[in-house]
């Protein structure tokens, strides 16, 4: 590449370094000459590290990097890698600087850096005068060869490479690249996200536009659809109704049984008035606070509300009940008329469910119920949410906003992911270093500190994505979540997705090595809670491609440490009395650790007999832990392929297992064989729950992309958790081709059931709490609704065993034929309570849902925009003219654009294209 000479470039930079020295000795005061020629080197040098420190301002301010993704996939890679993708970066730096002191010319010397993030590990570079270097997790580091002559004012560096495996959608394109010189980075402005006005949404403005094939598929028998308005619109019109359905006494989730009353409708204007025997329970408050907020408040003389625990109280009758706890613990009867409200339950949970189902029933914009009565239980005990705090941080706030939100559609287990590679989210009292170095991410290449950035973290020292939970904290959102009637737990991962806290105790044993002698006991006291064996010297790659991720399993001071946390996650529950029940460890994703470990090589000699039928020493980590948490009276949790090296008759009593194995790989025999094992398995199936993914396959849809390419809230609604097998009727695999399901060998037993169903939002691609909130709703309603309630048109489990494909049609041949239809019904009506009760609630209480982007189709010549839910407020634009309310069809014209948006307008959806470029 053309530039300045190596020479000029030296004599430049010269200068520079003169310049500033001059400027210091200029602000001396007077002294002789041979005093000034006697100045410390120090000073010197200090006026090196400024001019450093000015040029690295000026890269970070002015440099203009541009990310192109040129190929998401090739039929043949470099190096004989199976998968891979490829990009370019383009640097320019421009001719005119904002500064007088340095110009273009001047910033030629090779002594910076550029860190970035890129999920899947850069393997091959083709550029000559760059290297692109892997430094651990996604961080790589672009450095200038000894070719490079230096930047010439707006000139182009192009750096082509490739990647292993896939990345698909714009947000799997970390922002935040950074420049270094020496010990010092800042970030490059030109690489932060912006925020939509209009949407909210964040916008990359300098990833290059995705408008092409080859930046959508993955392999050559891709098939995923674009989900443009064309598509959208097919999509809408399948599941559109004739006609608005009656959803007066309507409600999410849906009630076990329902029935009209002959009685005039109550007014909430009046509101209500608390009977003298109304029982006082657990959750009472939070349930009159929520209804308060749709204005529907105590009144001296308001609607008699009679609440009734009656421990005697008839159980709801029910078929399909999963477990006898749910029978007696959260059935209630709610009764609406126009002259009282009565709820009666047998226990406090049955009676806040009460309340929220009145809730539920109200609409904002209509100020009567109509009479009715409702008999009610839910499908699952378990009905959860999982949050990860980890991989990027999401504040105390967002937590306590969301927490009204899950109980409102009566979800009752919040699952904390508060560690990981990335972070360490909860305060440990006696261990600060977990949270001083593990909870920030920085640039301190010896993380004794911190940790090394990931994920588009930046550098900065207070970081949106950073942070953590202090026990005041932790606690508070214990408080507010068990008067909600929602179960805590925490997660702390291992011994994989541990490197977090591997850093913080490494740096924590550095630390007191440091004192030498000064202090008795110092190298007993670093070791303490070491997690790391130094002289292992085991080469491995984690999924997430850390080399040194997973904590060492066979040393003493790592069980020291997991005991020490537990039980000081024990006391914060004490201390608030709340119990720790559950405790999930994670457990999963440790190949190829400890190979050479000196400790595990000494230990697999030590303990044969005891370690005789062990898949791997993470079988033996997690049954050691299970049963240690057993010793304190808390149920030890897992990710189901973890939880599936160890040996059962080694495990506690009560275990539960969360079952994530892809349906579309027969998934479902693994959370067979451990329900079948008595097991309490949680379906946590990636294709329905993890809500990670994008909403639609399409690239400005948010998301993660190897289990699905699209999870829209009809996925989650129409999922049957009860027969897993069965979705290969109608689901398709991530490269959207049809799959088989064998479920004649791995059937459940009978009399075997699964515990409940939970909801996943994994951080690594949501990076603020708006961005949480936007891929949680409405996604976590419709699996509210599945966790709740069992609908008429789901296929019935056959534990004779059967096998399932896109020919067998077992689910279409239900109900004489009609399951189709059934269900589609059954979506409308959920569809229009979301509209029109839901979506309002959601939107008074600040809760940034997603709008879904309207679709649009040709008929008779004419322009016809819809939408997945009802009564949306639509617009569309022709060329770059203004947005127009859509009304009615119009005639054929060069469409731009077209969106929804809220009825105040306040937001919009992303837009949606007419004809998709693709």
């Amino acid at each position: 590449m053309k530039g300045l000479t190596k020479g000029k470039g030296k004599i430049k930079w010269q200068r520079i370094k003169t310049a500033l020295i001059s400027g210091v000795m200029a602000v001396l005061p007077a002294m002789p000459v041979l005093s000034i020629l006697a100045i410390p080197s120090v000073q010197a040098a200090n006026a090196v590290q400024e001019a450093n420190h000015v040029a690295l301002n000026q890269l970070a301010d002015k440099l203009q990097l541009n990310y192109h993704l040129t190929a998401s996939y090739l039929e043949t890679c470099p190096a004989k890698e199976t998968q891979c993708y490829r990009s370019a970066i383009e640097l320019t730096l421009p001719a005119q600087l904002s500064s007088d002191k340095l110009s273009s010319e001047e910033l030629n010397h090779g002594d910076w850096q550029i860190y970035f993030s890129q999920l899947s590990p850069v393997y091959f570079v083709d550029a000559g005068d760059f290297n692109i270097e892997h430094i651990n997790g996604d961080l790589h580091k672009i450095t200038p060869k000894a070719s490079f002559k230096g930047f010439v004012a707006d000139q182009v560096y192009r750096i082509e490479f490739y990647s292993q495996g896939s990345q698909i959608t714009r947000s799997e394109f970390m922002p935040n690249f950074f420049v270094a010189m020496g010990d010092k980075a800042q970030l490059i402005k030109s690489t932060q996200t912006q925020r939509n006005k209009e949407t909210g949404l964040p916008e990359q403005a300098y990833l290059a536009p995705f408008n092409a094939d080859q930046q959508f598929l993955l392999a050559k028998n891709d098939a995923t659809p674009f989900a443009d308005g064309q598509y959208l619109a097919e999509e809408y019109q399948a599941l559109a109704a004739d006609k608005a359905p009656d959803i007066s006494g309507k409600l999410i989730p849906t009630p076990l049984h329902s029935k009209s009353l002959d009685s005039a409708p109550l007014s909430l204007a009046k509101g209500y008035r608390l009977t003298a025997d109304a029982a006082d329970f657990k959750g009472r408050q939070a349930a009159f606070d929520y209804l308060a907020s749709l204005g529907f408040a105590a009144k001296d003389k308001g609607t008699p509300l009679l609440l009734q625990l009656d421990t005697q109280a008839p159980k709801v009758a029910s078929t399909e009940a999963h477990d006898s706890e749910m029978k007696t613990s959260e059935a209630y009867r709610l009764t609406i008329t126009a002259e009282q409200i009565s709820i009666r339950a047998g226990s406090e949970a049955g009676l806040f469910y009460g309340l929220q189902s009145l809730a539920g029933l109200i609409s904002l914009s209509d100020d009567q119920l109509v009479a009715i009565e409702i008999q009610d239980q839910p499908r699952y005990a378990f009905r959860g949410l999982h949050i990860d705090l980890a991989r990027n941080f999401h504040s105390l706030d967002f937590i306590k906003r969301i927490i009204p939100q899950l109980a409102a559609y009566k979800i009752n287990k919040l699952h904390l992911h508060l560690a990981d590679d990335e972070g360490w989210r909860l305060a440990i009292p006696g261990l600060p270093e977990l949270t001083d170095v593990g909870a920030k991410r920085c640039f301190d290449l010896t993380e004794q500190t911190c940790l090394l950035p990931q994920l588009g973290s930046g550098i900065a020292d207070v970081n949106p994505v950073d942070g953590y939970l202090t026990v005041a904290q932790y606690q508070e959102i214990l408080q507010l979540a068990d008067a909600h009637h929602i179960e805590v737990i925490p997660s702390l991962d291992m011994p994989g997705h541990s490197r977090a806290a591997i850093k913080s105790m490494e740096a924590r044993y550095h630390h007191y090595l440091a004192k030498g002698d000064k202090a008795k006991g110092d190298k007993a006291k670093a070791e303490e809670f070491l997690l790391t064996e130094f002289t292992d010297k085991t080469q491995y790659s984690s999924i997430q491609y850390y080399h040194d991720n997973t904590l060492n399993v066979c040393l003493p001071s790592t069980y020291h440490f997991i005991d020490t946390v537990i039980d000081e996650v024990k006391k914060m529950h004490q201390a608030v009395g709340i119990p720790l029940v559950h405790y999930h460890i994670g457990a999963d994703e440790t190949a190829g650790a400890w190979v050479e470990s000196p400790a595990c090589i000494a230990m697999k000699k030590q303990k044969a007999d005891e370690l005789a039928g062990l898949h791997s020493l993470n079988g033996y980590f997690i049954e050691r832990v299970a049963n240690m948490l057993a010793e304190k009276g808390i149920i030890a949790a897992g990710w189901n392929d973890g939880m599936g090296e160890v040996r059962p008759e080694n495990m506690p009593a009560q275990v539960q297992s969360n079952a994530w194995s892809l349906i579309s790989d027969n998934g479902h025999q693994i959370a067979h064989k451990q329900a079948n094992l008595g097991w309490k398995v949680v379906i946590s199936t990636p294709e329905a729950t993890y809500f990670d993914f994008p909403y639609a396959s399409h690239p400005d849809e948010r998301g993660n992309h190897w289990a699905s390419r699209g999870i829209d809230s009809f996925k989650v609604f129409s999922f049957m958790p009860d027969n897993l097998p069965a979705h290969a009727e109608r689901w398709h695999n991530s490269l959207n081709q049809p799959f088989v399901s064998d479920d004649s060998h791995s059937q459940l037993k009978p009399g075997h059931s699964f515990y409940g169903l939970q909801g996943h939002l994994w951080s690594e691609m949501v990076q603020s709490d708006e961005q949480a909130e936007y891929m949680l709703f409405p996604r976590m309603v419709a699996l509210a609704e599945r966790a709740w309630h069992k609908a008429p048109w789901e296929l019935a489990y056959d534990y004779q065993g059967k096998i399932y494909s896109q020919q067998t049609q077992h689910f279409a041949r239900q109900l004489n034929g009609q399951a189709e239809q059934v269900l589609k019904q059954d979506w409308q009506t959920f569809a229009a309570v979301y509209a029109n009760k839901v979506q309002p609630k959601l939107a008074k209480a600040g809760v940034f849902y997603r709008i879904a982007p309207p679709g649009i189709r040709v008929e008779h010549q004419q322009l016809v925009l819809n939408s997945l839910y009802p009564n949306a407020e639509l617009e569309y634009q022709l060329d770059s003219g203004p947005w127009l309310s859509y009304r009615q069809a119009f005639k054929l014209n060069d469409v731009k654009h077209i969106r929804a948006r809220v009825k105040d307008g306040a937001r919009y959806s992303r837009p949606s294209t007419w004809q998709s470029s693709l």
